[in-house]
């Protein structure tokens, strides 16, 4: 009869569940950020380096458009890419769940919702710094509004998380591994 169990895993498995997801959380606010300013910046140069004009024999008007066009066509396409890696990530995480088919021990609950509860609390603090720059009436604000999807989802991101981290807890938890009985009447034999 088997007395100890020799799973050393413990709940390091919920811990980078939930740095997962506050680090999504901090990336996607911080792809935002960046693009916007450089959405602002490339609304500047972009009509200023395609009408250079003519230098000697080279038309600098063309290459600005070669150049500072196609950047600036990348650049507005941006925020989809963001929010589909953006909800990519996401749904990843409870994927990643899954497939690993990590399943801690009944004792980590109290651990996995205190976990939450900050997950929570990071997410508040995040949406409402979004939230701050956003109804601002300034150029970066006017940027983020235009991005109402991702925009959405970062000021929203308590709810989002929070469901993310029940789905996830509810897919850890209600596993159970070999290791623990799943099928064997519980004694490992």
């Amino acid at each position: 009869m088997k007395l100890f169990n020799k799973n050393k895993k413990g709940a390091i498995g919920i811990i980078f569940f939930f740095l997962a997801l506050l680090t999504i959380l901090i990336v996607g606010f911080m792809l935002v950020m960046v693009w916007s300013v450089v959405d602002i910046a490339s609304d500047e140069l972009t009509p200023i380096m395609t009408d250079l004009g003519m230098v000697d024999e080279v038309n600098l008007s063309q290459v600005g458009d070669y150049t500072f066009g196609v950047a600036d066509k990348f650049t507005q396409s941006l925020p989809w890419i963001i929010i589909i890696g953006y909800v990519m990530a996401l749904v990843f995480t409870l994927v990643f769940v899954f497939v690993v088919g990590y399943s801690p021990h009944p004792a980590f609950i109290g651990l996995y919702l205190a976990l939450m509860v900050l997950l929570i609390f990071g997410a508040i603090i995040m949406s409402n710094m979004y939230q701050d720059i956003y109804t601002g009436t300034d150029e970066l604000a006017t940027r983020l509004q235009e991005q109402t999807t991702m925009s959405y989802l970062i000021l929203q991101a308590p709810w989002v998380l929070g469901i993310i981290a029940i789905i996830g807890g509810i897919l850890m938890f209600t596993r159970q591994g070999a290791s623990e009985g799943g099928g064997t009447g519980g004694y490992g034999v």
